[in-house]
């Protein structure tokens, strides 16, 4: 299938991109609300995966947007709703202004993946109850293993997964402080809530939990407490950020040197 997957969130995006391309789909990718509706002006999709939240255009605008340019009796692509928040709240706004399913982040693969096959065997868009998933299960307490169902055993995508991550989070969390200090609403919860997508992936529950109360305290225009908070972010990612580099995905392999040592052991032929 021909499937647009817009997400304002790296981590996430390359994520969602590298799976379908693997299970055999064209995927194109889009930042933003106004990249999707341009996507969608220049080609063709089946499937349309939204973000809720992203800056510029949200995903309820550009959803809208999609909405209004189809024209009479056209065919449009299916819009599943994507959401960080996961409230039954975001669902009703997210079928309100015309998504036809939704899923919340962290995505689960074995959802994803349901749905599409679900969309695949059928010609019409379906409406939030047509739509039967797999119900969500517990994060393994196992790191190595979570990370492994979460990609679908692909250990290539994995290690692109954390090296993304490790990339990336640091960055978030440095922006994070300084709109703390300058006391910027607007941008503690947009990052905030980008760095909770990311984490999540991970199923580091507790560094989820910080990131959303920053996030609601950005939305609240809330800083009593926005420190305090942020050093529990920081320290949850620090311990992550360990368990990760224990993993050692990312660490290319050591070169042999036994062809070396074997020749240097020779003795010489005398002339």
């Amino acid at each position: 299938m021909r499937i647009l997957v817009t997400e304002d969130e790296d981590t996430t995006r390359k994520l969602l991109t590298e799976l379908l391309q693997k299970s055999g789909h064209t995927v194109t990718s889009a930042r933003d609300g106004r990249e999707a509706v341009a996507a969608l002006e220049r080609g063709e999709f089946e499937i349309v995966f939204m973000d809720q939240e992203m800056p510029g255009m949200s995903g309820i605008d550009a959803t809208r947007a999609i909405h209004q340019q189809q024209a009479p009796g056209g065919k449009r692509p299916v819009i599943v709703g994507l959401s960080g928040n996961g409230t039954e709240t975001d669902e009703k706004l997210c079928l309100a202004a015309g998504m036809d399913a939704f899923l919340a982040k962290p995505v689960r693969m074995g959802e994803l993946f349901s749905l599409l096959a679900v969309l695949a065997r059928r010609s019409q868009p379906p409406t939030s109850d047509q739509v039967e998933l797999v119900p969500q299960g517990s994060y393994s307490d196992n790191l190595a293993a979570h990370l492994l169902r979460a990609t679908r055993g692909n250990e290539m995508i994995l290690r692109s997964l954390v090296k993304n991550f490790l990339a990336d989070a640091p960055k978030k969390l440095a922006i994070l402080r300084r709109a703390i200090a300058r006391r910027d609403a607007e941008a503690l919860a947009s990052i905030a809530h980008a760095l909770k997508g990311s984490i999540g992936l991970f199923g580091a529950q507790k560094a989820v939990a910080a990131a959303e109360k920053l996030q609601s305290m950005g939305r609240e225009g809330a800083f009593d407490g926005a420190k305090k908070e942020f050093r529990a972010l920081e320290d949850e990612f620090k311990s992550l950020r360990r368990e990760l580099l224990a993993l050692k995905v990312g660490a290319k392999p050591a070169r042999k040197r036994t062809t070396r040592r074997r020749a240097a052991s020779r003795p010489r032929r005398k002339r």
